[in-house]
């Protein structure tokens, strides 16, 4: 099982003047298309934006731990919480190794009814729960950043009100198959859900061990039908009104310039629609750690940067993000232990699979504060809106002194448009 949590190594490209030209040509292509499609979304949202929409929402206040959530005070989600913790009418789909059921942070605001697995291709639903419980912790730490709740204990989420459907992709050592993936896009566009965070890469082998040449490449036949399957179902949750909002992974690879050639893509951070996200730390800067990795990065693939967490950028617990976590997965020997309160479990993780959490929770806050119950969709709003604002509100950063990052100030293959805030998307319209 490979999530952008995991450890990986560093892609390298091929050398000869023709290759460095097309690729320079490629990612100029991209930059420019990244471009171009977010400025038609800006003006189509400056033109015709919502005013607040009718959904019941709920402020929120910090807990017992948000004093060690660097994270949320660096996206101005606290300040963020004084308008909106989120409304429960707010569907988020955690596609993901799946959640622990029991964790006191998420009582009451689980699907449990329609919550599914589709590790077998085919979404089986399963009340109990035994089917999409969490086996590793991934999908419950990564849960905590986007929803945990306001309830005077442990730490808040970025949307701490809205409720979650779960959807299993993966076990412990088992691959996250395209078949599983196009299950889950697809199983998540028939249930009205209005935000969809996959903080993983489909894998191209038959293990789950990390891998910097998890790409699948469209001049491959198999490859091929592998991304059609997968595109066509992403497709379909973004037409059902599902924004999509995917982790770029922990390989210090530049995906517009792939090893293998540019016909190649991870999925689904590269497939159409979807908001790639890369990693930053506490002071700002890319996320460079050496386990899990530096975060990936490519014009034309990221569209934002969130907390990710990085211990060179802070310390081995300041630097981390602090999430929930099941108390049955016991702590590997040479791990930090959990922190305990009020009877729940906490963990210290890092990667970019945190990063696209804080950016689907603020996706879910943006949802909530302008959704529209007259909506034939339910009170969610178009992904291309949800997108527009992200970017728009989004806190710039220019590249550092890097040759690797291409761009500009407004936007680069580093940190896309910039750090997703929290406050700023809220308060846009």
């Amino acid at each position: 099982m490979r999530f952008e949590a995991s450890k990986g190594g560093l892609g390298e490209s091929g050398n000869g003047e023709e290759e460095v030209t097309l690729r320079l040509t490629v990612s100029v292509a991209r930059l420019f298309a990244a471009t171009a499609v977010v400025a038609l979304a800006l003006v189509g949202s400056a033109a015709a934006g919502p005013p607040p929409g009718d959904l019941a929402n709920a402020p929120a206040t910090p807990d017992n731990l948000s004093s060690e959530q660097w994270s949320l005070e660096q996206i101005g989600a606290f300040d963020a919480h004084e308008t909106t913790g989120g409304s429960q009418l707010v569907r988020v789909a955690l596609i993901d190794s799946g959640i622990d059921p029991g964790h006191p942070e998420f009582a009451g605001r689980i699907d449990a009814v329609n919550s599914a697995s589709c590790l077998s291709g085919e979404p089986v639903t399963d009340p109990t729960g035994a089917l999409w419980r969490d086996n590793n912790g991934h999908g419950t730490h990564v849960a905590g950043i986007i929803a945990a709740g306001d309830n005077g204990f442990g730490i808040v989420g970025v949307a701490p009100n809205v409720q979650l459907l779960i959807v299993k992709v993966s076990n412990p050592g088992l691959p996250i198959t395209p078949q599983a993936a196009a299950c889950a896009f697809e199983y998540v566009a028939g249930q009205n859900v209005d935000i969809a965070n996959a903080s993983f890469a489909v894998d191209k082998g038959p293990t789950g061990a990390a891998d910097q040449l998890d790409f699948f490449c469209r001049s491959d036949k198999a490859d091929h039908a592998a991304i059609k399957l997968v595109d066509e179902a992403v497709h379909d949750a973004l037409r059902s009104g599902t924004t999509i909002v995917a982790s770029a992974g922990n390989n210090n690879i530049d995906m517009a310039h792939p090893a293998l050639g540019d016909d190649c893509i991870r999925m689904p951070v590269e497939l159409s629609g979807v908001i790639g996200v890369s990693s930053d730390g506490r002071f700002g800067q890319r996320a460079t750690p050496p386990n899990p990795g530096p975060s990936n990065y490519g014009v034309g693939v990221i569209d934002l940067v969130a907390p990710g967490g990085d211990d060179l950028q802070g310390g081995p617990v300041d630097g981390r993000i602090l999430s929930t976590f099941p108390s049955y997965i016991p702590v590997p020997p040479t791990a930090m232990p959990s922190t305990i309160d009020g009877g729940a479990t906490y963990r210290y993780s890092l990667g970019t699979s945190q990063a696209a959490a804080h950016v689907s929770g603020v996706a879910a806050l943006i949802v909530s504060r302008f959704g529209d119950l007259k909506s034939p969709q339910n009170g969610k709003l178009r992904p291309g809106f949800v997108r527009a604002t992200l970017s728009e509100t989004a806190e710039p950063k220019p590249c550092p002194p890097d040759a690797r990052c291409e761009g500009g100030e407004s936007y680069n293959g580093f940190f896309g448009h910039g750090e997703v805030d929290a406050l700023a998307a809220l308060l846009d319209n």
